[in-house]
């Protein structure tokens, strides 16, 4: 006759499946807060590289995780950001509430250093956007410069209207001075 355990249950060594919720609820808020979500794979990664990458990242407002890809992919559904099939593999994911076009640089200079991290996608304002897309946001000028480009594109017409107007009564205060002043 065999033995039947009738005390409490083994705890788990990693806490089990309420664990696991907690985490999920844990992803979930972070990537509900973060403006953008790229999917990385960190094959043939070391350890050293993985934490020498995260203290790079972290100045500029980037935080890189790895993850479960199940855990991820209910954390992404449960924040309502659905990542397609890029979830394959051995993936890492780099989260941040800085702008988007700072975040995608900033992973994308990675890979330049680092050979083995490879864009896999990403989210970035509603919608799924592939690592060519990815590749192409990190090449655009930072936010407050487009704006700068914008409100001078936008001021060049006004200034150039302003002086027209303000030329004919210039032109008539120096004709003005010249007859007084002879």
């Amino acid at each position: 006759m065999a033995k039947v355990k009738t005390g409490p249950k083994v705890k788990r060594k990693l806490g089990g499946v309420p664990a696991k919720a907690r985490k999920v609820d844990s992803l979930a808020e972070q990537i509900g807060a973060s403006t953008a979500v790229i999917v990385t794979e960190y094959r043939g990664m070391t350890v050293h590289d993985l934490q020498d990458l995260r203290r790079r990242l972290r100045p500029k407002g980037v935080e890189y995780h790895i993850v479960k890809n199940s855990l991820f992919r209910r954390a992404a559904d449960q924040a309502g950001r659905r990542l397609g099939d890029m979830m394959v593999g051995p993936t890492a994911v780099a989260l941040g509430t800085i702008d988007e076009v700072e975040l995608a640089k900033g992973i994308v200079d990675e890979t330049r250093t680092l050979r083995t991290l490879k864009i896999m996608g990403a989210w970035v304002g509603g919608r799924v956007m592939k690592a060519e897309d990815v590749q192409s946001l990190a090449k655009l000028p930072p936010l407050a410069q487009l704006q700068g480009t914008f409100v001078g594109t936008l001021q060049a017409p006004l200034a150039s209207i302003v002086g027209t107007l303000t030329a004919a009564h210039a032109q008539l205060i120096r004709v003005m001075n010249a007859k007084g002043n002879a």
